[in-house]
């Protein structure tokens, strides 16, 4: 089985640099030109599923990337990107200043720290190991599951046998495409291409 992951292209919160997850928010200009990039990646392979988060932003690059195919597109909550509550929508320097005790507790447990109505890292790989544990059931050949950079790291930690120290050992840029390889029981990263 091939599992494609494509992140998400730019929205405008992406260019300003906010922290955002929940937030729905549309791709912008660059955006839908990297999801017409994804077009031309994706216009020779033959898709058996194609799954999106619940987030517009998803939906849109997915629909891009598929061009003139006709898919059933599955949203599923499970790939939604980390909700960072009260932080939506605000720069890091931003939260620094509005939020300085909460900002400490972050740095120092990334992992555990849950922002103020969000949720931590380490619910999101739960809810991610959940995702890929119902993935890896199905009898496909090619996947392509368009997500965020938050869903796309915790996969990876998920591959490396569960391990979320590794989720900040991984860039992931908007319009990114990851090929992970699912044989005799084994998951591995065979490529990540910057479109």
């Amino acid at each position: 089985m091939n599992i494609y992951l494509l992140r998400h292209g730019q929205t405008e919160e992406n260019r300003k640099g906010s922290y955002y997850g929940d937030l729905d928010i549309r791709l912008n200009e660059i955006g839908i030109a990297q999801g017409n990039k994804a077009k031309d990646f994706f216009k020779n392979i033959k898709l058996d599923k194609v799954y999106v988060s619940d987030k517009i932003r998803t939906l849109e690059m997915a629909k891009l990337a598929l061009g003139l195919k006709k898919m059933e597109i599955i949203q599923d909550s499970r790939i939604n990107e980390t909700n960072f509550g009260d932080f939506e929508g605000k720069t890091y320097e931003e939260i620094k200043i509005l939020y300085p005790k909460e900002c400490l507790c972050w740095m120092d447990n990334w992992k555990e720290f849950v922002p103020p109505k969000g949720e931590s890292y380490i619910e999101l790989c739960m809810r991610v190991k959940r995702f890929m544990d119902d993935i890896k059931k199905l009898d496909v050949d090619n996947i392509l599951i368009s997500s965020h950079s938050g869903v796309i790291r915790a996969i990876y930690c998920y591959i490396m046998d569960e391990n979320i120290d590794l989720f900040w050992k991984f860039g992931c840029k908007n319009g990114d495409i990851s090929i992970i390889k699912y044989e005799y029981g084994n998951l591995y990263i065979d490529a990540i291409i910057h479109i």
